[in-house]
């Protein structure tokens, strides 16, 4: 460091939280939006330390509330705890460990401040706040101005002459408390603390007391009444010793109940202004910075923009400098991938650190804090004034994370009223914050509830926190309340899923509902919503509800919520999840929902006219049916159908069911059709056109918005093993696409006028991917060269030239092709091609000795997933099949013929992933207006105005087919077939 000289007036002293600093990097570095959401190229996280190394710099050149800082501290705490544990066992006691993608971050910190030529200042037994404060004392003392740059409240109390409080929180537009200049003086932490002057306020805290440090205070007493209390009696020992002439008796019993808790309280929240100080405050000024240092750093951290920009302040070439050597992979401290990572004291204890990093042990720690705290539904709060609420939004803020979750009165988010909301900030610290309840029986529902908060008024308190980038929004399955809150006006990031958290760790293990996964994580049953709205016929919207059970409901549900995050978030470094969360599934929350909400437009009088065809169809059908049959029967009786093709006319195959009637699946009837009978043929004829046409010609009308007329469809993200989304309410995927009917019902599916639809399709995904796990050469030249790939395999299999290629073989061909991916037997392959079990087996057997890596890869991928329980995908997902141990043999092949399908389906499912995360902001790039509206297997489905199809369609198909990248590089080109037209149909 430069040569230190005595602090005196005139010099500009900035102190900074380190910790606080460090957890606000991490949590804004984990927006999916930041920038700062970075990785090395061996996947080590960064985020947060590009941050800090980008704000650190802003601090020494640019200094901050327009002034520029002499001399820098950054202050941390020590991991072992400080004289208030003594104190107070329970201090911070339910406080988790850092997340393991933080934890690993966090010596690197430690890093970047000596890259910096600064040391990181921290003293046993002692909190960073008590040097700090001892500092801002010297310092004072001395006619120094003093900057404390932190967002921790209990830093205020320092506040006053000499001394400011730069809040790096309060400088964002919006946020509760915003100050366009930052820092605040004395009268601007009394306009924060309700009146309060600084050195109030550590009595004002020893009443509140404090959830994150788990300090006690006085219970059911906030900052207001708080304030209002040390207003009129002075201060607190004054307050104790007089409690008994309060006249309220439920706060005076509760003040005389809880003295000692409060003397305790003051005694935690009490700064010590004569902490021993590891280095003099002299020591701090300003370095010299040393670029060589500090380039050898961000080179080792692969923060090449970094880099070259601080090659270019300092005039310094980055060429020159080899990365610093420790902070590579193999370099010193503990392993992650190769790299370092230590808790961030490097002095801990080694339960802590046992020089290897152990999976799950966070986890573990995490899994046992959130569960082990019973539930207890009557310290859930209701919140009925606007104050109280502004308080819980102050308490977020300062912690920096919370959980959200809305109540409504429908299913449908687009259409959904908000009748309310709920924040938990931790175990059993949980409200409701209720809007639009309504009493009485009349035809409206009644009138609203009398107490409430306006819908306007709490929104625009809430909405700065929903959208402020530094704190964390916790939500499970977050989409219906992004849409429900979006279409408030607010845009709620960055966030997490506990729903999405859950299906990346446990995919196939069970589902991913909130009830189950409290039981499965938590072993608490949640309140089930027909105990709070009834069922049947009695069942009332959530509007309908009781307050009081009302918030039972919701504050438990947001509670919930937050101790899943505390369990499963962790598990996520732990078991190298986090790439496939991050990449996978928190970005498609907003992108799902934003399809959800434009939805697709529909010609209803097409589907009319559909709905009167497949009617008359159906009749005709019918009437073929029962001339078949020789007798009249109800087509759509599976008993009927039995009794007439086994009972009467004795086909072969029958069985069955437990209740003793005959099984009349569409495997069978389809078996039958195949051995040319004729009568189950048209059965399941007349089966598929009727589900048609109540599934889609019929319902898809009652699914129209009345007044856009598009149809909103819900896509669900976590409900297949392999990453597959499926949609509901209504299925647009189960649409047949090779059967005239089918296609007839995607013609009702248009554009605008003025526009056209683009459909743009993956071809052959499945295939490419097989070649490319599988490495089949044959396979993977033929797609490098842009050959009929069922024609190559043809030739490849049955020995005949390309040039002599008949449309049989190739059809045999395809059949194996997308039958092998699934597991084909040899009868079952015989049944599609209508030839001898024989031959099937024949042809089975040439296509494995043709492309034997098939081979290998399926019985590789059984033995794998018979030792783990999983496969994962090329991306890294991981699909669980805990039954292919099962003792049952039919049951244990079905699962082996999964596993080997999961790493292909799954790798294409992640595939149009990507595609759909990157396609708005490649669009947006371009200035293209195209919008993204469905997603069906492996197509994407666009609205786009007239004279913008043509610059659209290359980047859609460019995106499509460079998605894999740059995870990985695949060894065969994907290919996207994209048209245009004024219909689905016409566009496919």
């Amino acid at each position: 460091m430069t040569s230190s000289r005595p602090v005196s007036a005139g010099d500009h002293i900035f102190l900074v939280d380190g910790s606080s600093f460090i957890f606000r990097s991490y949590f804004q570095s984990m927006n999916q939006d930041s920038k700062y959401n970075s990785r090395t190229s061996d996947g080590m996280p960064t985020g947060a330390v590009r941050l800090f190394v980008t704000k650190l710099m802003q601090f020494m050149r640019d200094g901050a509330a327009g002034l520029k800082p002499t001399h820098l501290a950054i202050v941390l705490d020590k991991s072992e705890g400080s004289f208030r544990k003594e104190l107070y066992e329970d201090y911070k006691g339910h406080r988790p460990d850092p997340p393991d993608d933080l934890r690993v971050q966090m010596p690197l910190m430690r890093e970047a401040i000596r890259a910096f030529g600064l040391e990181p200042i921290e003293q046993a037994r002692y909190e960073a706040d008590d040097l700090i404060a001892t500092y801002a004392q010297q310092a004072k003392a001395r006619g120094a101005d003093v900057l404390i740059i932190t967002s921790d409240k209990d830093l205020m109390q320092l506040v006053g002459p000499g001394i400011a409080f730069y809040d790096f929180e309060s400088g964002i537009k919006g946020k509760p408390g915003y100050r366009p200049e930052r820092n605040l003086d004395a009268a601007a932490v009394m306009e924060k603390w309700e009146g309060m002057p600084p050195e109030k306020i550590g009595d004002v805290l020893a009443l509140m007391g404090d959830t994150s440090d788990n300090i006690p205070g006085v219970p059911g007493i906030g900052l207001k009444t708080a304030a209002q209390l040390i207003k009129e009696y002075g201060d607190l020992e004054t307050l104790l010793s007089r409690a008994h002439e309060i006249k309220q008796p439920k706060r005076r019993e509760t003040l005389l109940a809880n003295i000692d808790n409060a003397r305790l309280s003051r005694k935690l929240v009490t700064l010590d202004c004569e902490a021993p100080l590891p280095i003099s405050i002299d020591a701090l000024q300003l370095p010299d910075l040393d670029a060589r240092k500090l380039l050898a750093f961000t080179k080792a951290m692969e923060f090449n923009a970094l880099t070259r920009r601080f090659g270019e302040l300092y005039e310094t070439d980055p060429a020159a400098i080899d990365p610093d050597p420790r902070l590579l992979p193999g370099g010193e401290a503990i392993s992650w991938g190769g790299r370092p990572q230590a808790v961030f004291d490097e002095e801990a204890p080694a339960t802590h650190v046992e020089g290897v990093f152990t999976p799950g042990d966070l986890a573990t720690r995490l899994a046992t804090q959130a569960s082990s705290q019973a539930f207890d539904r009557s310290l859930y709060e209701t919140v009925t004034d606007l104050a109280r609420l502004k308080e819980w939004v102050r308490e977020a803020s300062e912690q920096g994370h919370v959980a959200v979750d809305t109540e409504t009165n429908a299913l449908d988010p687009n259409l959904a009223d908000l009748v309310g909301f709920s924040l938990a900030t931790a175990p059993n610290k949980a409200c409701y914050v209720p809007l639009k309840h309504r009493g009485g029986t009349d035809l409206f529902g009644g009138g609203l509830v009398p107490g409430q908060l306006s819908m306007t008024d709490a929104l625009d308190v809430i909405k700065p926190l929903l959208e402020a980038p530094a704190i964390l929004k916790i939500g499970q399955n977050l989409k219906y309340d992004w849409v429900v809150l979006k279409r408030h006006g607010i845009d709620v990031r960055p966030y997490d899923d506990t729903m999405l958290l859950s299906y990346v760790l446990d995919a196939g293990k069970g589902s991913h509902g909130m009830d189950e996964l409290s039981r499965r994580h938590l072993g608490h049953s949640p309140i089930p919503f027909s105990e709070v709205a009834g069922t049947g016929k009695n069942q009332v919207t959530f509007d309908q509800v009781e307050i009081e059970k009302a918030t039972a409901y919701a504050a438990e549900d947001a509670d919930v919520t937050l101790r899943l995050w505390q369990v499963l978030k962790p598990r996520l470094a732990a078991e190298r999840r986090a790439s496939v969360y991050e990449t996978l599934e928190r970005p498609m929350v907003d992108t799902l929902a934003r399809m959800e909400m434009r939805g697709i437009l529909v010609d209803r009088q097409i589907l009319s006219r559909l709905s009167g065809d497949f009617a008359q169809s159906l009749a005709r059908l019918e009437a073929e049916i029962h001339e078949i049959a020789g007798e009249k029967f109800t087509v759509s009786s599976p008993k009927q159908i039995g009794d007439i093709l086994f009972g009467r006319m004795g086909l072969p195959g029958a069985k069955k069911t437990p209740s003793g009637q005959w099984a009349t699946p569409a495997t069978l009837l389809d078996e039958l059709a195949q051995a040319g009978h004729v009568l189950p043929e048209r059965i399941l004829e007349w089966r598929q056109l009727a589900k048609l046409k109540s599934t889609y010609t019929d319902t898809l009308q009652d699914h129209m918005n009345p007044t856009t007329g598009r149809v909103h469809t819900s896509f669900a993200l976590a409900a297949t093993t392999t990453g597959r989304l499926s949609s509901s309410e209504p299925n647009l995927q189960n649409i047949p696409i090779r059967t005239e009917a089918g296609r007839k019902i995607r013609t009702a599916f248009i554009a605008p006028p003025g526009s056209m639809i683009i459909s743009a399709d993956y071809s052959q995904i499945e295939l490419r991917i097989l070649a490319h796990i599988a490495d089949i050469p044959q396979l993977q030249e033929a797609f490098a060269k842009g050959q009929d790939i069922h024609a190559a395999t043809a030739s490849a299999v049955f020995g005949v030239p390309m040039d002599q290629m008949t449309s049989e073989l190739r059809r045999q061909a395809k059949t194996i092709n997308f039958g092998i991916i699934y597991g084909i037997s040899a009868f079952g392959l015989a049944q599609r091609l209508g030839i001898p079990q024989g031959d099937a087996a024949a042809f089975i057997k040439q296509y494995f000795e043709r492309f034997p890596g098939i081979r290998d890869y399926m019985d590789e991928t059984k033995k794998m997933c018979r030792e783990h329980g999983f496969v994962t995908t090329i991306f890294g997902r991981v699909c669980h099949y805990p039954q292919i141990k099962s003792g049952n043999p039919s049951e244990r092949a079905a699962v082996e013929r999964q596993a080997i399908n999961a790493p292909i389906q799954g790798s294409a499912a992640d595939i149009i992933r990507r595609a759909m995360v990157r396609m708005e902001d490649a669009l947006q790039a371009e200035r293209l207006s195209a919008r993204m509206l469905l997603q069906v297997h492996d197509e994407l489905v666009f609205e786009v105005p007239d004279e913008e199809v043509e610059a659209t369609l290359p980047v859609v198909s460019r995106v499509m087919t460079q998605a894999a990248f740059p995870a990985v590089h695949l060894k065969v080109p994907l290919a996207v077939d994209a048209r245009a037209a004024q219909n689905w149909d016409e566009a496919h």
